[in-house]
């Protein structure tokens, strides 16, 4: 195999803060460092070191130096932010000299056809999903942004819309259909990677789980407040809500504290939590709730599956291709009665749906997605990563033991 460490690799990137988007990245350097590779993070705010070091991951950093902070950008109204991000982009031509191969997780960079360089989308680029406006005053301004997108940036800063040079893969078969729709391409599909083997349970301990838990990033949309709907119906259970709450989505946090308090239902509310409380706390969950319409994948799904939680899942999006037992999916109409129902099987059949789950799973794991990515990092001046000798098959193996 061709030497990597020589190979000088980009990596447009924000890791200042967690996420599943973060959790791409980490894993994809985590990768690159078993290649010999240190990639160079792009972006305008330093990573955050310590959860680099935590992660086990080394890596570099090159500030880029965009118009708006994204910092600032944190803080717009979400029309101002396309406009922002327009603003902010970035021709790839001016890092030729600098890197042999480019991975972004961002499109805010976009690159000429014949520079090496690799797309990974957690959904559509955004133009498709401005065609839905707001009605009224609202749509005003989202309005006015894509008349000045199409008349004024298409052409020259195209980070809304697919690059036809560009090399792309994505994170479901539900996003890749979506792409399809939108553009007439059908790109390869490597799912998030999951840590499946930092997941392990018994498989007697069913009856031993005594928690209904919601963990995602806690943001309006992705509808933990369905989740207190359940705790209320269901109090014998501990119900917890956890994840990752960032300083602009505090105000809708402390809303849910107070709604909760409203309904008298006793929610464990756990933001920021850390490793160990998450796989406390998944361990300690029989059923794992999450509402979100429409998810892109849903990356803690199956890590909540690898911990041995039952998954209750909304019917659409990427929890379809997750979650392939139709009774663990819900409507909005259905999910009281699918929930009852879903608790009134007996431990046993619990047991064997858990089996199944727990072997779909494996394709997730982190080796998993390091072949695939590396499969597409090529060919031309890109590293010679498509050897994946350190990525051994069996380590793509059940975790549950018992």
């Amino acid at each position: 195999m061709e030497e990597t460490k020589s190979k000088r690799v980009g990596l447009v990137a924000r890791l200042s803060d967690p996420g599943g988007v973060q959790s791409v990245a980490l894993s994809l350097i985590r990768g690159l460092n078993q290649k010999g590779v240190i990639p160079d993070i792009l972006w305008d705010v330093e990573p955050s070191w310590p959860m680099l070091e935590k992660a086990g991951v080394r890596a570099k950093f090159t500030h880029v130096p965009f118009r708006f902070s994204t910092t600032l950008i944190d803080r717009m109204p979400l029309s101002l932010r396309y406009l922002a991000w327009i603003i902010n982009a970035v021709d790839g031509e001016q890092f030729r000299r600098q890197y042999d191969f480019v991975y972004t997780v961002n499109q805010v960079f976009y690159f000429p056809s014949d520079f090496p360089h690799l797309y990974y989308l957690s959904g559509p680029p955004l133009l498709p999903q401005l065609e839905m406006l707001p009605r009224g005053v609202k749509g005003v301004p989202i309005r006015f942004f894509k008349w000045m997108y199409r008349t004024f940036w298409r052409t020259s800063r195209p980070i809304f819309e697919y690059q036809r040079g560009g090399k792309y893969v994505i994170n479901s078969h539900y996003t890749a259909r979506l792409f399809k729709e939108a553009h007439g391409v059908d790109l390869p599909v490597v799912h998030p990677p999951i840590k499946i083997s930092d997941r392990w349970f018994d498989h007697s301990d069913l009856s031993l789980r005594d928690s209904l838990v919601f963990f995602s990033r806690i943001v309006w949309y992705k509808r933990p407040y369905l989740v207190l709907e359940l705790a209320k119906r269901h109090p014998n259970y501990r119900c917890v809500i956890m994840g990752g709450v960032q300083p602009h989505q505090q105000p809708y946090f402390e809303e849910l504290q107070k709604k909760a308090a409203t309904m008298g239902v006793k929610i464990e509310f756990i933001r920021n939590p850390s490793d160990q409380q998450v796989r406390e706390e998944l361990a300690r969950a029989k059923f794992y709730i999450f509402p979100a319409v429409n998810e892109h994948f849903g990356m803690t799904t199956p890590e909540a599956i690898a911990s041995g939680a039952i998954p209750f899942v909304h019917d659409s999006g990427g929890q379809i291709e997750i979650v392939i037992d139709e009774r663990l999916r819900f409507s909005d109409s259905e999910l009281h009665d699918k929930f009852d129902a879903l608790m009134k099987l007996p431990d046993a059949e619990l047991a064997q749906i858990r089996k199944k789950l727990v072997a779909h799973v494996q394709q997730y794991s982190e080796e998993a997605f390091w072949v695939k990515m590396f499969q597409h990092s090529g060919p031309g001046k890109s590293p010679s990563l498509t050897d994946v000798g350190d990525c051994q098959a069996n380590n793509i193996t059940s975790f549950a033991k018992g």
